[in-house]
């Protein structure tokens, strides 16, 4: 074995595992009423002929053999909302992990990009569950989403990228970034980068690629972090977008955890002439203590101070407005790179205490945020996450419900989720990617499908 400190692999195989690279790789799985589409690589042996096996979840029958004629294949004519057990075995007989896949009806309008079922341990030296949606177009036209898998007391630092070269119709694997975690997909002067994390509070990092997504460069640690188990606190920021304004690029962090119950924001820019991998380019705010005009507004409870949108007002002032309560927002005032920031108000705004995002849209502003579905009584902080909708304003304060994108307002709360909507706004369509947790999911937070819509606003 050689050393290798590349962070993009082909697939990820931790390395006490070295057996597992002889064997075929299930990367991609889509299911839908009556069956699933699903995607595998076979690195060692990719000449070989390969059968899939395949029966209900728990059976003792024999399993059902698919030959497979291509690296993408579709399995049809299968029961509706039931569980399934699958693996492929190459010619040579090497077998892939054991993978589960339970069938479904999806969202209207909704295209699957990846699944992975909440008992499935394909991935379990990283998570369970898929989180941190993100997006972002190349220049060849070719849009790549990511998501990372996370899971509670797990280690949460492998990111998955998948391709789709039709505009969302279908999607297909591209690769594994590692170590990565909570990471912005973006571009610039035709180069895609992610900004992120190595691990939840660890170093916040940022790494380009040049061919699409195919190979990386080493990331740069722009600040050092922590790590979960660090009671202080370290680096934390949601895959939020990058903004350019007045010659910089911007976007959000925050420091702090969980143990002590609030994280700390702050902004980081970068003139947009300057290298986007040299650490020293980069300025940070600093992060806003909470105290102050902040602490006397809130009463002195912090809450979810997080997920911050860099936002323009109409008067050309920028703005850092955070997720904060049900029915609240935290506004911030950003002044300059280094300048701390400052504390405007608690703002009273149609979101539930989950992400949401805010985006530039002709004369006024969209919003992409979950909603309490129409027939659910209010109960302070419940998730309120199965509404997902886009709502319209003209001043960041006043916002008009314009559509739901997906209304599962009547399911059960704690069970169904469409959150963390990751946007890409191109002139009137609005591209999204959305971490959804339906389809007998653990529960309404730990996702099982990434979905993507494509809307004509």
């Amino acid at each position: 074995m050689r050393g290798n400190d590349t962070i993009h692999q082909h697939p990820y195989i931790p390395l006490n595992c070295p057996e597992d690279l002889k064997k075929p790789f299930i990367c991609r799985l889509s299911p839908f009423e009556t069956g699933f589409e699903g995607e595998y690589l076979d690195n060692f042996a990719p000449e070989s002929t390969h059968t899939l096996f395949l029966r209900k979840r728990g059976s003792e029958e024999a399993y059902q053999t698919i030959p497979l004629s291509d690296r993408v294949f579709t399995v049809s004519g299968l029961e509706k909302e039931t569980e399934y057990e699958f693996f492929i075995e190459s010619d040579k007989g090497e077998k892939s992990h054991t993978r589960l896949l339970r069938t479904t009806a999806l969202p209207a309008g909704s295209t699957v990009i990846n699944y992975l079922h909440p008992e499935d341990t394909q991935y379990a030296f990283s998570g369970r569950f898929l989180c941190s949606p993100s997006l972002a177009r190349l220049p060849d036209g070719t849009l790549v989403a990511g998501m990372d898998l996370y899971g509670n007391h797990m280690p949460q630092n492998l990111t998955l990228l998948f391709s789709s070269h039709d505009d969302g119709k279908t999607w297909r694997y591209l690769n594994d970034l590692y170590p990565f975690y909570w990471g912005s997909l973006f571009t610039h002067k035709g180069v895609l980068y992610i900004l992120g994390l190595t691990t939840e509070y660890g170093n916040l990092q940022i790494a380009c690629s040049k061919d699409g997504g195919h190979t990386w460069s080493r990331p740069t640690v722009l600040f050092y972090g922590s790590n979960l188990l660090c009671k202080n606190g370290g680096m934390h920021r949601a895959p939020m977008h990058v903004v350019s304004h007045d010659g910089r690029l911007w976007t959000t962090c925050e420091y702090g955890c969980w143990e002590k119950g609030s994280h700390l924001p702050a902004v980081l820019s970068i003139g947009e002439g300057e290298d986007l991998m040299v650490a020293s380019n980069w300025a940070l705010t600093g992060f806003l203590p909470f105290e102050g005009a902040w602490r006397e507004a809130s009463e002195g409870r912090q809450r979810d101070t997080m997920e911050g949108n860099i936002v323009l007002t109409p008067d050309g002032e920028m703005q850092e407005i955070l997720r904060w309560s049900l029915g609240k927002a935290l506004v911030l005032k950003v002044k300059a790179p280094e300048e701390p920031l400052e504390f405007e108000e608690l703002r009273t705004m149609p979101v539930s205490s989950s992400m949401f995002r805010i985006l530039p849209y002709k004369e006024s502003y969209l919003m992409v945020t979950n909603r309490k579905g129409d027939n659910v009584k209010t109960i302070e902080d419940a998730p309120y996450r199965n509404v997902l909708s886009l709502f319209t304003s003209r001043d960041l304060k006043n916002w008009d419900l314009k559509e739901d994108v997906v209304n599962a307002g009547n399911e059960d709360p704690m069970k169904i989720g469409f959150q963390y909507p990751c946007p890409l706004l191109e002139g009137d369509t609005l591209y999204l990617n959305v971490r959804s947790a339906f389809n007998n999911a653990d529960n309404f937070h730990n996702s099982n499908t990434m979905l993507f819509w494509k809307i004509n606003l």
